[in-house]
């Protein structure tokens, strides 16, 4: 009954930040050894790191290893696409070439109040 009173951090959860914390020590000491070593000025002082090499590989190499997918095509599709082309139907559709329509053939009065917005929108 008392190990389920209280809170705080499970014993495995524990441990695990234990070992994290300890590979973590491991790699700044490495690194440190490295960046102040004598022969690190004869590189300009930058330290290797194998997985930012990686990371940095796979970067700039996605283009290489790109496959045309129905699932890319729908990101993009939703993405760079429809938004535009919703925005542009919105803007300058078909109720929009009606209202233009009908204040050239004089139906609506210079005053009225939707002319006054557009125009100070138009600014």
């Amino acid at each position: 009954m008392a190990e389920k009173v209280g809170g705080g951090t499970p014993y495995a959860e524990a441990v695990l930040e234990e070992r994290r914390r300890v590979i973590r020590n491991a790699l700044k000491h490495e690194f440190i050894q490295k960046r102040y070593h004598p022969k690190a000025a004869e590189h300009g002082g930058v330290v290797f790191d194998a997985a930012l090499q990686r990371w940095n590989a796979l970067q700039f190499s996605y283009g290489e290893h790109f496959k045309p997918s129905i699932r890319n095509f729908a990101k993009f599709f939703s993405i760079s696409i429809l938004p535009i082309a919703t925005f542009y139907y919105f803007t300058f559709g078909p109720r929009k070439q009606e209202w233009l329509k009908s204040i050239s053939q004089g139906e609506v009065p210079i005053d009225h109040p939707t002319r006054k917005a557009v125009y100070i929108t138009w600014l």
